[in-house]
């Protein structure tokens, strides 16, 4: 008996030991490429303001991914690390990164629940992999893959509650997305941690060769998202206004409706008089030159304005 509890003991020890001395996961690294880069116009995790390629080199290695082991996903986020398991993996890569808290400057579109929403630009980013050449004591950045990117780079989101996956498409859908739309936050606005894979799969049109995930670590006060809402013009009224009025001091002169999406209204104009159409009195929604510029009479005297919707909108102004 005492023979078997020294066996048993000496088998508990080996195993300990070799428990012990187990390896850590191996982080899977792009050997292919220097670096993975984060791009976009939100901030870091310590608050500095990151912009899109052409940075300078410090920023570059300031928004650098860290390559990660499976493993390690554990740790950031349980629910992500089963949808991953179920993946075969090539290289993975995470970040950490502030989202829709500054001004951007410029918005991008997002769906939510089936709904467009406009989110600001804070939101939105893209990931490159990168190659890096020295210049001296400098180092050149090159970005050698978008991600995500027309054919060789489609991307799927790996939670769709925080993160908007613009579907993989060559023109435009009826939403305006395609491949070229950028992947964007559409949770709260805070500090994210971001996950992106490289499958070993060859990415194509049916077949994601790349998922993205955001985990949400602190909530923080920002841009919020904005609900659009389809413009039906048979719902508004229409009036012109322009430096005739003060822009709008005095009432607009009301345009009439026509028949296929028309409206005109007449107006006494001076000579370099500016203006434009707008709906209900409000500049939420104005229209003038293609270009969203004032329109201007070259001349005095009567005017026939019109405004007619389509494809696109379209102003014009005819002297009587």
């Amino acid at each position: 008996m005492k023979k078997f509890l020294v066996v048993l003991l000496s088998v508990l020890m080996v195993c300990t030991m070799a428990a012990c001395g187990k390896p850590a996961p191996k982080p899977l690294a792009d050997d292919t490429h220097a670096a993975w880069v984060a791009h976009g116009q939100y901030l870091l995790a310590d608050g500095t303001p990151n912009s899109w390629n052409g940075k300078d080199t410090a920023l570059y290695e300031a928004s650098a991914l860290k390559a990660i082991a499976l493993e390690d996903v554990k740790n950031i986020n349980e629910a992500l690390y089963n949808t991953l398991s179920g993946k075969e993996i090539k290289y993975l890569y995470t970040i950490d990164l502030i989202l829709g808290v500054n001004d951007a400057g410029w918005t991008t579109n997002a769906l939510i629940d089936g709904k467009l929403y406009r989110v600001n630009g804070s939101n939105a980013f893209k990931i490159a992999q990168c190659s890096v050449d020295a210049d001296g004591d400098n180092k050149v950045y090159a970005e050698d893959q978008w991600i995500s990117d027309p054919k060789t780079a489609h991307a799927e989101s790996l939670t769709p509650d925080t993160l908007f996956m613009p579907v993989w498409q060559e023109e435009n859908d009826e939403y305006g997305f395609s491949w070229a739309s950028n992947p964007a936050c559409i949770g709260v606005p805070g500090l994210y941690t971001l996950v992106i894979a490289q499958y070993t799969s060859v990415s194509s049109a049916t077949t994601p060769g790349y998922g993205i995930g955001l985990v949400l670590k602190e909530a923080k006060d920002g841009q919020g998202q904005e609900l659009i809402v389809e413009f039906v013009p048979a719902d508004h009224a229409f009036g012109v206004v322009g430096s005739f009025n003060n822009w709008g001091e005095t009432p607009d002169v009301e345009m009439t409706a026509g028949e296929n999406n028309t409206w005109t209204a007449e107006v006494e104009l001076p000579a370099g008089a500016e203006f434009k159409v707008r709906a209900d009195g409000a500049w939420d929604n104005n229209w003038g030159t293609a270009d969203g510029g004032n329109l201007v009479a070259e001349t005095a005297g009567t005017y026939v304005v019109t405004i007619t919707f389509g494809d696109e909108v379209t102003v014009t102004a005819t002297a009587k």
